[in-house]
């Protein structure tokens, strides 16, 4: 089991240079699990692709229910004080803090590509290419 940030979700079911590397994790470990924000998230992702004309309603509707499905009993909800102190101890915002706090809670890993996230919680977070080697 690994807590995934909404970009690993994203990047995952939408096409983009990490696709291949959100599948290679997705195959070496498939119990992914997020704090419930990650589904407001994703929808932002997919808002702004529909925006730029490069998913069209059907497309963007399609790709959210396999997301959502993938994702389901996988959401989590945390703990605003723990989220405050991870947020209080670094330059993360409390929406990047609540995908470490779910990690933190569970003692598992969090895969993200955040720069940020990797840099103030190291403990915690891991970049998917230093786990998987395509």
């Amino acid at each position: 089991m690994i807590v995934v940030d909404t970009n690993i979700v994203a990047h995952f079911w939408l096409p983009s240079d990490h696709t291949e590397l959100c599948d290679q994790l997705f195959q070496w470990d498939s119990e992914w699990i997020a704090p419930l924000l990650w589904k407001s998230e994703f929808r932002n992702i997919v808002t702004l692709l529909l925006r730029k004309g490069l998913i069209d309603l059907p497309g963007a509707l399609q790709i959210t229910e396999k997301a959502e499905s993938q994702m389901k009993d996988r959401e989590f909800h945390v703990n605003s004080i723990q989220v405050y102190k991870l947020a209080e101890k670094s330059d993360c915002s409390s929406y990047d803090c609540e995908f470490v706090s779910l990690a933190e809670d569970l003692n598992i890993k969090l895969i993200t590509m955040d720069k940020q996230i990797l840099r103030s919680f190291p403990e915690f977070a891991t970049k998917p290419s230093d786990i998987i080697t395509i």
